[in-house]
């Protein structure tokens, strides 16, 4: 694992969303992020291969009561040798 997986994961562990402040702030953090769009003023794209930051998206979302839904796009990369 990787050390920002690593870090990820234990700010996941130690994080209390009781404090709507906190809550806020980082999701403002996902979005001002250079991985972020909004499309048609509506839809965000967050762009990521983390499966930990979508999750996290999406619990931030759901603590601060924004209906959403979650589609998970995969783009497949070919290699050859």
């Amino acid at each position: 694992m990787s050390f920002s997986s690593d870090i990820k994961q234990e700010l996941n562990k130690n994080s209390n969303l009781s404090n709507k402040e906190l809550v806020k702030n980082e999701l403002m953090g996902y979005l001002i992020a250079g991985n972020t769009s909004v499309i048609k003023g509506k839809e965000i794209r967050f762009s990521t291969e983390s499966d930990y930051n979508i999750n996290r998206f999406s619990k931030l979302l759901s603590n601060l009561a924004i209906n959403h839904k979650i589609d998970v796009s995969r783009k497949n990369i070919y290699h050859y040798n």
